[in-house]
């Protein structure tokens, strides 16, 4: 099943299908342009029809980092939504923008039983990582379990080299 910004009218896009999939235990986006208020909302209206969702990867394409926060994102907005059964996100491309920030927030407030969260930025400079590292680090958890990854070495051949936000937390002060 496809929903698209193309089979509704602008503004039209319902929050939910008007039916739940219990099925649907995995789901993989495979672009998303976060700045797209049609798109986000296409794809959340997915999320929030799949109660049973286990695991989703999404990979981000480049947005504009001067956007302003999309309301749709905003973690109160989702107030009548939990993520009761998801346990692993994979975002993909990522690099730190506010649009961007307001998913990871919104899937580590909304997902009581997550248990990893990796993210694979695009090349960011290291001022860049050093700031998102110290934002991720202060979002609220639902899980006390989750664990965020950060991956920061993209070569082939390596190793990755990774941050574990659910350990850096519990040493943090982060009043």
């Amino acid at each position: 099943m496809q929903l698209t910004s193309e089979d509704v009218g602008a503004g039209e896009v319902p929050t939910r299908l008007s039916y739940d999939l219990y099925c649907v235990k995995h789901l993989s986006i495979s672009s998303i342009y976060l700045s797209d208020s049609d798109e986000v909302s296409c794809a959340l209206c997915l999320i929030r029809s799949f109660p049973n969702l286990q695991s989703m990867e999404i990979k981000v394409e480049s947005d504009d980092n001067d956007i302003p926060p999309l309301e749709s994102l905003e973690v109160e907005r989702f107030s009548d939504v939990t993520f009761n059964y998801l346990r692993e996100v994979k975002l993909m491309q990522t690099n730190g923008t506010i649009p961007e920030k307001q998913l990871i927030k919104l899937l580590l407030t909304k997902s009581p039983e997550l248990v990893r969260m990796l993210i694979e930025p695009c090349l960011v400079e290291e001022s860049g990582t050093v700031q998102i590292l110290a934002e991720l680090i202060r979002f609220q958890r639902a899980s006390p379990n989750a664990e965020v990854v950060y991956k920061l070495d993209k070569q082939p051949n390596h190793h990755p080299i990774s941050f574990s936000l659910a350990r850096m937390f519990s040493e943090v002060d982060v009043n």
